[in-house]
């Protein structure tokens, strides 16, 4: 791999994921421009899994990739949704944001990787291990964006167009000029579970209580994730971001328990994830778009995570590849984030009806910040 001195291309990416896949997978599939994706991780990481519609095989075939692609262990059919939230009496959760849908399951390992197979066949290129550096804009307009890679050292990309999918954590936007805007700081703490013998069920399973809630999803037939989403300050104060008093929490619920009763921790480390929502204004930057998480992350109890990342980043592609002048682009990037404020909108209300059929602890201070009433983007 040859990742020395200047590299120049009409797109860069910044983050391999579904949004930065999706966002090369659409311009290449649709336009002549050069794609280049950097990704700061080998790759190889445990993911944690996600809860899908249907729909998503629309995108896919959109993207002109072939659900028979990812094999036969990628999309795993739910058997189920169980949601303990707002009494002790188990509701079907899925009727919340996407009634009366199918869902899977999605290994995130198999289909992160099939998407950027496809993204290498197609003519892009991807490099990963790469983390972005320092970012300028030239005077002719194209981004100067620094790499640096573990074994190949320091190089530089030159490009036309900076697509933005390097996740909520982001510094990108905002060292550009974008501005975000903080809805809270809700972050998840889990740790993932081997069954001890025999398969498991595949359900979703939620439980609320008085700190916060209780995520489990089986991502394989012998493998559980497990996550407690809280404000960041309350688990602090809780010390649940501490092994010893998460599993003590853990063990003291009153159905998650039961779940992980037939398996066995695989790491004795939790990881600690952001999980808030927040909302990017971007429109005033030249030739910069940001697509997933990095435009506008929601809660995960929407499940509108991934389908949206994928969504995005056509809308991007979409919006670079019929440019024609700079006054076009910037006209369709303030309609760009219109839509995105329209979309958000929407979920923040739908967020806070869900959250509102929590009555148990209405002053506590996690569910009485989720309760309240919120400004809208639009």
């Amino acid at each position: 791999m040859d990742m020395n001195g200047t590299h120049e291309c009409d797109v860069l990416v910044i983050g391999a994921g579904p949004a930065g896949a999706s966002t090369a997978l659409n311009l290449l599939n649709h336009t002549d421009l050069s794609v280049i994706l950097i990704e700061q991780s080998d790759l190889q990481k445990l993911r944690i899994g996600e809860s899908v519609s249907a729909s998503v095989f629309s995108v896919l075939d959109y993207l002109q990739i072939d659900r028979a692609d990812f094999g036969l262990h990628c999309f795993t059919p739910t058997q189920g949704n169980s949601a303990f939230w707002g009494s002790d009496k188990s509701a079907n959760r899925h009727a919340i944001f996407a009634p009366d849908r199918a869902t899977y399951q999605i290994n995130r390992e198999i289909f992160d990787l099939t998407l950027l197979e496809s993204t290498i066949q197609r003519g892009g290129t991807v490099f990963p291990r790469t983390k972005s550096k320092a970012i300028t804009q030239l005077q002719d307009g194209r981004y100067s964006v620094g790499g640096s890679h573990p074994d190949y050292g320091q190089f530089t990309i030159i490009c036309e167009y900076l697509v933005d999918a390097s996740g909520r954590n982001s510094p990108i936007g905002k060292s550009l000029g974008a501005a975000v805007q903080q809805y809270d700081r809700l972050t998840g703490v889990g740790a993932f579970f081997k069954a001890k013998q025999g398969a498991l069920e595949q359900l979703q399973l939620i439980e609320s209580d008085e700190f916060g809630w209780w995520y489990s999803a089986a991502l394989s037939n012998d493998m559980l994730v497990v996550t407690y989403f809280s404000d960041f300050e309350l688990l602090s104060k809780q010390r649940l971001n501490r092994l010893a008093q998460w599993q003590v929490h853990l063990d003291s619920s009153k159905y998650m328990s039961r779940r992980v009763e037939a398996a066995k921790m695989m790491d004795e480390n939790l990881w600690i994830r952001p999980a808030g929502s927040h909302f990017s204004s971007f429109a005033h930057l030249k030739n910069y778009l940001p697509v997933g998480d990095a435009a506008c992350a929601f809660d995960p109890i929407s499940s509108m995570g991934l389908g949206f990342a994928m969504t995005s980043g056509c809308q991007a592609a979409a919006i670079i590849g019929n440019t024609k002048t700079s006054q076009a682009f910037m006209h369709s990037s303030k309609v760009y984030q219109q839509d995105l404020a329209r979309q958000f909108d929407h979920y923040l209300a739908l967020k806070q009806q869900f959250y509102n059929k929590e009555k148990r602890w209405c002053d506590a201070p996690f569910w009485f910040k989720r309760q309240q009433l919120i400004n809208q983007v639009a």
